[in-house]
């Protein structure tokens, strides 16, 4: 039963600024409780490393002795010409330039690959060179598709390669001409 006269969709000022009100609180509350919600995700993404009880931690050698007189030998060759860093991930010295999944799939190829020694410029400080240690002889087929694999990355980025044999004995001036910086004789 309706009144004669009164229409039941009209609302006066007061109910109007009574639903614009309400509104904007509703939306203020919505807003407040996305950012909570928002940052206590944030936050618990950035949580630290737990190391599980049980687990013990300890610092190992980087290099081995044989490794560790190579890279010497090697930093004097360079010293005048690049800086010497060793166990260098692959995916470290190139930057892949793709779209979405092709550069994720690059990626992923490279992620594990380590280079034993990294020469690098001093001034562009790129990556110019890159020397492997063969494993053994004959190399497995693992550690021939593991250079394989890098030697493909390393000359699509204009990375010389060299491969040197852990157990030659090496002079300083041998490592300067293999490594392309000695005086030719």
């Amino acid at each position: 039963m309706a009144l004669a006269g009164v229409n039941p969709f009209r609302c006066d000022n007061g109910m109007m600024e009574n639903i614009v009100i309400g509104l904007a609180i509703a939306s203020l509350v919505f807003l407040i409780w996305r950012l909570m919600i928002s940052s206590s995700s944030e936050s618990a993404r950035k949580e630290s490393v737990v190391i599980p009880p049980g687990v013990t931690l300890r610092p190992q050698p980087l290099l081995t002795d044989t490794e560790l007189m190579l890279y010497n030998l090697i930093r004097l060759a360079v010293e005048d010409h690049y800086l010497v860093f060793a166990r260098v991930p692959l995916w470290s010295v190139v930057s892949v330039e793709a779209e979405g999944k092709v550069r994720s799939q690059v990626l992923r190829q490279i992620a594990l690959k380590q280079l034993d020694f990294v020469l690098v410029h001093p001034g562009t400080k790129a990556a110019e060179q890159v020397v492997l240690l063969e494993e053994g002889f004959p190399p497995q087929p693992h550690e021939v598709t593991r250079t394989r694999e890098i030697q493909a990355v390393l000359q699509a980025a204009g990375i010389t390669l060299t491969t040197l044999k852990p157990n030659t004995s090496y002079t300083v001036p041998q490592l300067a001409q293999l490594l392309g910086v000695g005086e030719v004789e």
